[in-house]
């Protein structure tokens, strides 16, 4: 049986010219601050940018950014990410705050597919994705799942 959620994802993403993956084979290399980073210089240049952070390990750009309390995502026919310093953005703390999430295997890839389906990005000229730490699941997924990655 084929997820019908896949075939929404491209057109979510339909909007967003480049897609930017910031990946390391362990965590702790700093992928968060550089995707972080990223996005921000990216936003100065007058970029439409959105940011986001799909560590399952423990997200973190919100911290790194300062994000404050009460900033979240709306629901409008999917997500709609807030937009922060001129940056959209979504993370996976809005769901799980600031605790890891332990997934493994299908759960990984199924939560992935839930988050790439829904979330509703528009028109952005980047999108940098903070990935989690390996080369696994989550990884070979966004690879598998996003035509322009």
């Amino acid at each position: 049986m084929v997820d019908p959620r896949i075939s929404v994802i491209n057109q979510r993403l339909s909007g967003i010219k480049r897609i930017v993956a910031v990946s390391s084979g362990k965590g702790g290399v700093g992928k968060s601050v550089v995707a972080t980073a990223l996005a921000l210089l990216l936003v100065k240049e007058g970029c439409r940018v959105g940011l986001f952070d799909l560590d399952f390990t423990g997200p973190s750009t919100h911290i790194i950014l300062g994000v404050p309390k009460g900033v979240e995502p709306k629901e409008e026919k999917g997500l709609v990410p807030p937009t922060f310093d001129g940056l959209t953005y979504m993370s996976l703390v809005y769901f799980v705050g600031d605790n890891p999430a332990p997934l493994r295997g299908v759960d990984v890839s199924n939560a992935l597919i839930e988050l790439l389906s829904v979330t509703q990005w528009g028109e952005l000229d980047f999108l940098v994705i903070d990935m989690p730490p390996g080369i696994g699941d989550p990884v070979l997924d966004l690879v598998r799942l996003v035509e322009r990655i």
